[in-house]
C-alpha cells in the first residue's frame, strides 16, 4: 500500500486488527482517528524572537492573529535557528528507527518528515495519542543525549525537544491528502531541497536511504 494513496478506513478496528496479524476474538471499535503531529527541538523557537512575534501580532486584528503566528512560527522555523541536530544523519537515522518500531503495533505509520530542527508525523494511531509521543520523546532524548558528544550534535542541557508540540485531527480523506501533501513539502519550502522525492528524511523520498 502506498503512503501517498492511504484512505481513512472508518472502521478502524478491522484495519488494526488486519495490520499483521488476526484473533478469533472479536475487537472493540478503537476511537481514534488520523493525527499529524509536530514536534521541535528545544531551541528551534528563540524566546526573544517568540515574543517579537507575540509584540508584532497585537498590531494585528485579533480575528487574524492566530493565522499571523502560525505563519510567522513557520517561517522562523524554516530560519533553522538552534542546533539543527536533526540534520545529522545518525541523529535522523536513530528517529526514524523509533517511528518505524512502532507501526503496527500502536499505531499506522502514513507518512512523515524528519527536518534539521523539526518532526512531522502523520499517524492513525490504536494508542493514546500522548503515550504514542511521550515514548517519541524519551526514546529519541535518550539516543541523543547519549552521542551527543561524540557527534557533536549541540545539544544543551537535558532537552531534546520543545514541551509542547502540536497534533491535528484529520478528519477526511480530502484533508488527508492536503496533510501529506503540505507534509511533504516542508523540505521544499524550507529551502532544503528542489523536490520532495530528494529529501532523504522523508516518506516521500525515493531514492535508497542507507544507515
Amino acid at each position: 500500500m502506498s503512503r501517498t494513496t492511504y484512505r481513512i478506513n472508518n472502521r478502524h478496528f478491522e484495519v488494526w486488527r488486519g495490520w499483521y496479524f488476526h484473533t478469533p476474538k472479536p475487537e472493540p471499535e478503537i476511537p481514534y482517528d488520523v493525527q499529524l503531529i509536530s514536534l521541535r527541538l528545544a531551541d528551534a523557537l528563540p524566546p526573544e524572537t517568540l515574543e517579537k512575534m507575540n509584540v508584532d501580532a497585537l498590531m494585528i486584528e485579533p480575528a487574524d492573529r492566530v493565522l499571523f503566528k502560525r505563519q510567522r512560527t513557520e517561517e522562523i522555523l524554516d530560519s533553522q535557528h538552534g542546533c539543527c541536530a536533526l540534520e545529522h544523519p545518525q541523529l535522523a537515522r536513530a528517529v526514524l528507527d523509533v517511528l518505524e518500531d512502532q507501526h503496527a503495533k500502536k499505531y499506522k505509520l502514513i507518512a512523515w518528515c524528519i527536518l534539521p530542527n523539526q518532526l512531522h508525523v502523520l499517524i492513525e494511531p490504536c494508542f493514546p495519542v500522548g503515550r504514542i509521543i511521550q515514548d517519541w520523546r524519551v526514546l529519541t532524548t535518550r539516543w541523543a543525549l547519549q552521542n551527543n558528544e561524540a557527534l557533536g550534535l549541540g545539544l544543551n542541557g537535558k532537552r531534546l525537544w520543545l514541551k509542547r508540540c502540536q497534533d491535528r485531527y484529520i478528519p477526511d480523506n480530502k484533508q488527508l491528502a492536503e496533510a501529506i501533501q503540505v507534509l511533504q513539502q516542508s523540505p521544499v519550502k524550507a529551502g532544503l531541497c528542489d523536490h520532495p522525492e530528494d529529501w532523504r528524511w522523508s516518506s516521500a523520498y525515493t531514492g535508497k536511504r542507507t544507515r
